[in-house]
């Protein structure tokens, strides 16, 4: 059934579209727990508000300066396809208006306090954690179309005996690795970065350990851990400047969705054929 917005028709075949464009959100957000009808609900409230909210920017008092849309477009041009130019025109104005109008509803919102930031960084001390970090160097053969496992692994084995007699990680990672330089230095890096074989032997090693002989999806490798540094707090000046645009950007969520819900109560919606 048609929705009429202060006299604008909203059809089905509208309001079916939008149900297929929040389809994969819905289900992502609901996990299977979702009620019957409640999708189209949503699709049904997100259109009325569309509405509401184009239907009150045009009728904004305002004038928007001929150039600015102009210069909007020509940036725009290249992915306004075959839409003729006063179509693509008349979008960006009333997208231009509709920012002016939420302008409107967001103008009056404060800014956090200091207390507010301290609060949110205590609620969310979980979120603001540096990662556990490890410093390592490698020495690897790899395994591939020009070197069988058999080869790498006795290439890598008469390296470890090299080792075992008191030559130098870094010399041998420069001379016999496959990715040679910086003594086979990789730097920081947190987990998820390397593959999993690779970190499952290095996340459990400590300073100035060598390991045995592994092998990962590309090769059989020896690690040696330079350093390593546990998760721990990011301290709260570092994440100040984050948590006062995320507070502020919540505030004025909620003040639009205020100014939304106002236009709504003035509005005239009913169900047509």
């Amino acid at each position: 059934m048609a929705i009429a917005v202060n006299g604008q028709r909203i059809e089905q075949a509208e309001i079916d579209a939008e149900v297929a464009a929040l389809r994969p959100h819905y289900e992502q957000y609901v996990q299977g727990q979702g009620e019957p009808g409640q999708l189209e609900q949503w699709a049904r409230e997100n259109l009325i508000e569309r509405a509401i909210v184009r239907q009150a920017a045009r009728a904004m008092d305002v004038q928007i300066p001929a150039d600015q849309i102009d210069a909007i477009y020509e940036r725009a041009r290249a992915q306004a396809g075959e839409t003729p130019a006063e179509q693509v025109k008349a979008d960006i104005e009333l997208q231009m208006r509709i920012d002016r109008l939420m302008a409107q509803g967001v103008r009056d919102v404060p800014g956090p306090t200091q207390e507010e930031f301290r609060a949110a960084y205590e609620e969310k001390a979980d979120q603001f954690m540096a990662p556990e970090l490890v410093h390592a160097s490698h020495i690897v053969k790899h395994v591939d179309g020009r070197t069988d496992k058999k080869t790498a692994y006795e290439a890598i084995l008469s390296i470890q005996m090299e080792l075992a007699g008191g030559s130098s990680f870094e010399e041998l990672a420069n001379r016999g690795s496959d990715c040679p330089g910086q003594g086979g230095d990789l730097g920081w890096f947190p987990r998820g970065q390397m593959v999993e074989e690779f970190e499952d032997v290095v996340f459990k090693m400590q300073p100035g350990e060598v390991s045995d002989i592994f092998l990962s999806q590309f090769g059989y490798h020896i690690v040696k851990v330079l350093d390593r540094r546990e998760s721990r707090p990011i301290p709260f000046e570092q994440v100040r400047d984050h948590l006062a645009k995320e507070l502020l950007q919540q505030r004025q969520g909620e003040a639009v969705d205020a100014f939304v819900d106002k236009l709504k109560e003035s509005a005239t919606i009913a169900e047509v054929e």
